[in-house]
């Protein structure tokens, strides 16, 4: 009786798709959809999340668009992922027109190594984004919408910008062995920018005067660059334009009264952009 209705709900999706359905779609393999939608793939490298992602798509396919010749063709995608990679569709492919392949491919390209499970969402969010287009009206998720999904997904495969806090004893600048361990997050993360943009802001506590406290914040910021040039020319990762300032006590991680220690208050940002 399920392969009757299988067989059913095939054929009525693709009289309904015609000429739209997506490249790869295949009649024959909505008799065994159901059963890959339910398999375990594991694996933490890119095209395991990627076949993750293209499962996720499918399963959407055949579940909330009741479209099972639809989800064939990310069923597809999602083994050729798992087997070694698969490219994302062209607008070509689907007739419609858009921009941005090349960006993501890019994108790809650079950061898929340190972000995998965000690079493998945007690739099948753009895929998704070009069927809402050649769908038109009949997309069950709106192109306006599948656009902000796949704009948010390629920011976090790029990874845009990225915060880290280095902490300092009172009217201190050593670097301790934390604030270390924070230096060498930063070097691994510049590993998957081509052309990073540091900026390092020091602060102070409201111990001291606005003039002395200027100095402290300072020199807090040139420690913390002293280390992620060390340790990054150690590494051999490129660190890019470096831009340093300090604050004194006029950014305030925690708002205290005058002449107040506050360690939270004590550090040095480290951003991170491209």
């Amino acid at each position: 009786m399920k392969t009757v209705s299988r067989m059913f709900m095939a054929v009525s999706a693709l009289a309904v798709a015609g000429c739209t359905a997506l490249p790869g779609a295949n009649l024959g393999g909505t008799f065994s959809a159901e059963n890959y939608l339910g398999s375990s793939i594991t694996g933490g490298d890119f095209n395991s999340a990627l076949a993750r992602e293209y499962q996720a798509l499918a399963t959407r396919s055949a579940t909330k668009d009741v479209n099972w010749l639809d989800a064939t063709a990310y069923i597809a995608k999602s083994q050729a992922a798992a087997s070694g990679g698969v490219a994302p569709w062209s607008p070509a492919d689907l007739g419609v027109s858009a921009d941005g392949l090349a960006e993501l491919q890019n994108a790809i390209a650079m950061h898929s190594s340190a972000r995998p499970a965000a690079c493998a969402k945007a690739q099948a969010y753009w895929d998704q984004y070009l069927e809402s287009l050649s769908e038109g009206a009949l997309a069950c998720i709106s192109a306006d919408d599948a656009k902000a999904m796949y704009d948010d997904a390629l920011s976090a495969c790029i990874g845009v910008e990225g915060d880290y806090v280095v902490y300092f004893g009172f009217d201190k600048t050593n670097m301790t062995t934390a604030a270390m361990a924070v230096v060498d997050d930063v070097v691994d993360a510049l590993k998957s920018f081509a052309q990073p943009l540091v900026s390092i802001v020091g602060h102070t506590d409201t111990v001291g005067s606005a003039a002395y406290n200027q100095g402290l914040s300072e020199r807090r910021a040139n420690a913390v660059e002293g280390a992620l040039l060390s340790r990054a020319a150690t590494a051999g990762v490129p660190v890019g334009n470096v831009t340093k300032a300090g604050r004194s006590e006029t950014e305030l991680a925690v708002d205290t009264g005058d002449n107040v220690r506050e360690p939270r208050n004590r550090r040095a940002t480290i951003a991170i952009s491209e």
